[in-house]
């Protein structure tokens, strides 16, 4: 009788009728040429012996057969057959790991009847956006109800075939990294990877199978080009390969190839936004909410948690619930019949990322939305696909619009909220002059209102504002009580991001008569239109890709 017992990737048990031995620290998959094992071996009730050796070395097995053989008054026979048939197990448990890379996965998220039920009953609910956002603000996420939902969505996108990948930005103290730990507790365990932080090359040394089909969290993000191209590229192609020179054991070079295989989602969080410009990431940026009024309602909440006041029992309750919702959404495809409606005005920024990011996230709300969805099937692969929705792109347009006028806006977002800020204080007092010291004073006044400004922020701001023709200095001295500004009569909103929204609430409106005249059509009809559409959406999507 032989039994291998894999209790972990760090930790194997083999028995026999003969011995016991442990295998502490697992096998190295990364020296083929070599079965370097720290072994635990137990006889009957005698101490356990230790010892490490390589496996693959004749003269330390021998050493080791005869150890046992002297220390446990073993038969030569039986201890030799003993320890090598160790060793065909280790050896063979090491080559299945090396050819099926997955098999230590984390165990299957299993759900009971009763739950799978209500899990497909919150899934078909008319109002599942208002209740998903309810169930998220329950359990902490507060004042972010649109992020929070968006966040949600790219979450649940690791079981999909095109993973989504957001990054918030917001500056220290505001919470970014409560914000993960909130998301990451309502996946199943095994269902994510959470980073405090990942080095510039550390993801090429990733097994695939620790990034394949699950949620990467990184709670600071290094904004280095090195760091942000390689998470990019395996978003955007699957997978990362790298070739470097190592040495042998006989200390002579020679190349290495290192490949990590896996669908990417990724949700990380950073300071600014710097070098987004530069490299056109394929992620979407959110800016998190610092506002006065936001912090007070996070103090609020955490007095009342410190009271006893929020009842902990129902937070578990919401996580489970979550956990189930997830676990019900079926891996199916999606096809967007409205793809070709899509249009982005000709000069915003970067049109080829920004377009696949509101494609990709409107596949990502039809996919949550499948229970609600028509579905359709391949003749020729018998493959599920759920059909896209006009309220699907309602949602998407409603809820990036704002990340795209970020985009389009020639402003830092900072220096936006300050003008923005600016320009009703400059009302209130009916006026349209001001110096830093005024800008000082105001804020000091206002008191819990507004924040006050570290001078050299200020400086940036009025020095950005003024770089942009926003501000124009019209007096004082830079040495003596500092510039005197004024506004100009630069509009608020670019036209830039006038044209973003004319524009998506006319693609909105083509797409809700384009299905309105499919309602119309015959039952016949209809179903040739939506497999022409779906046919039709595909090609236009590996195209676009």
């Amino acid at each position: 009788m032989q039994d291998l017992k894999v209790h972990n990737s760090r930790f194997i048990t083999y028995q026999d009728l003969v011995l016991t031995v442990d295998v502490l620290g697992g096998v190295d998959l990364q020296q083929i040429e070599r079965l370097v094992s720290t072994l635990r071996i137990t006889y009957q009730d005698y101490p356990p012996m230790r010892t490490t050796l390589d496996l693959y070395s004749d003269p330390q097995v021998d050493k080791l057969i005869r150890t046992l053989c002297d220390k446990y008054e073993l038969p030569l026979l039986e201890a030799s057959k003993s320890v090598h048939a160790l060793i065909r197990a280790l050896e063979g448990y090491k080559l299945d790991r090396l050819k099926y890379p997955k098999l230590d996965r984390e165990p299957v998220f299993e759900l009971s009847e009763e739950e799978a039920i209500a899990a497909k009953k919150y899934l078909s609910a008319k109002d599942l956006t208002t209740r998903l956002q309810s169930d998220l603000e329950q359990l902490g996420i507060l004042g972010e109800a649109d992020n929070a939902l968006i966040l949600f969505l790219a979450m649940a996108s690791h079981r999909f075939s095109h993973p989504f990948s957001v990054l918030c930005l917001a500056k220290s103290g505001i919470g970014k990294s409560y914000l993960l730990q909130k998301l990451s507790e309502c996946l199943p365990s095994g269902w994510f990877s959470l980073h405090t932080q990942i080095s510039e090359n550390a993801l090429y040394y990733f097994d695939s199978h620790q990034l394949d089909g699950k949620v990467l969290f990184i709670e600071d993000l290094e904004w280095t080009q090195k760091m942000l191209l390689p998470l990019s590229t395996l978003q955007t192609q699957g997978r990362l390969v790298k070739t470097r020179a190592t040495k042998d054991k006989d200390g002579m070079l020679h190349s290495t190839t290192f490949e990590v295989v896996a669908k990417l989602c990724l949700i990380a969080c950073a300071y600014s936004e710097k070098n987004f410009d530069q490299l056109s990431l394929p992620f979407l940026f959110l800016h998190l909410n610092h506002s006065p009024a936001q912090d007070r309602q996070v103090m609020e909440y955490q007095k009342r948690l410190r009271a006893g006041l929020i009842d902990t029992r129902q937070i578990t309750a919401t996580q489970r619930r979550l956990k189930c919702v997830l676990a019900s959404l079926a891996p199916v495809g999606v096809i967007n019949p409205f793809a070709p409606l899509i249009q982005l005005p000709e000069d915003i920024p970067h049109p080829r990322k920004t377009l696949l990011l509101l494609l990709n996230f409107m596949d990502i709300v039809t996919f949550f939305f499948q229970h609600q969805r028509s579905q359709t099937t391949n003749p020729d692969t018998g493959e599920v696909f759920v059909q896209t929705h006009p309220d699907d792109i309602d949602l998407t347009f409603s809820l990036l619009q704002n990340c795209l006028l970020r985009r389009a806006d020639e402003l830092s977002t900072t220096a936006r909220g300050f003008y923005n800020w600016l320009t009703k204080f400059l009302a209130e007092v009916k006026t349209d002059q001001f110096s830093a010291l005024d800008i000082r004073k105001a804020c000091a006044e206002q008191g819990r209102s507004a924040k006050r400004i570290h001078p050299r922020t200020l400086n940036r701001y009025l020095k950005e504002l003024t770089q942009f023709h926003y501000l124009q200095v019209i007096g004082g001295n830079k040495h003596r009580g500092g510039y005197i500004y004024k506004l100009t009569q630069l509009c608020e909103r670019s036209p830039l991001q006038g044209s973003i929204a004319d524009s998506l609430q006319q693609t909105l409106k083509q797409v809700k008569d384009q299905f309105s005249k499919s309602v119309g059509q015959n039952p016949v009809s209809k179903s040739a239109t939506r497999t022409t559409a779906a046919k039709t959406s595909r090609t236009t999507h590996k195209k676009s890709t």
